[in-house]
């Protein structure tokens, strides 16, 4: 089986090593927690005006932002 994973941590820190959460929701206008939970990876869906903010801020495409990886289900 295959889960969709958030690459926010990693595009955060290409983009700039210091960027925080909380900065990057006080850029972007996405609340604090909207933020958190894509870069922990603890979210369940996602608003499509979520994804354009992120993709258009950080000049990336929709697979730059999201992958899918296979996930053992065994445990």
């Amino acid at each position: 089986m295959r889960k969709m994973f958030c690459r926010l941590a990693v595009l955060m820190a290409e983009k700039d090593p210091s960027l925080s959460q909380r900065q990057l929701a006080k850029d972007t206008g996405l609340s604090p927690t909207t933020v958190h939970k894509l870069f922990t990876n603890k979210f369940e869906r996602i608003d499509a005006n979520t994804i354009e903010t992120l993709c258009n801020y950080f000049d990336k495409e929709i697979n730059d932002l999201f992958v899918l990886r296979s996930v053992d289900t065994n445990n």
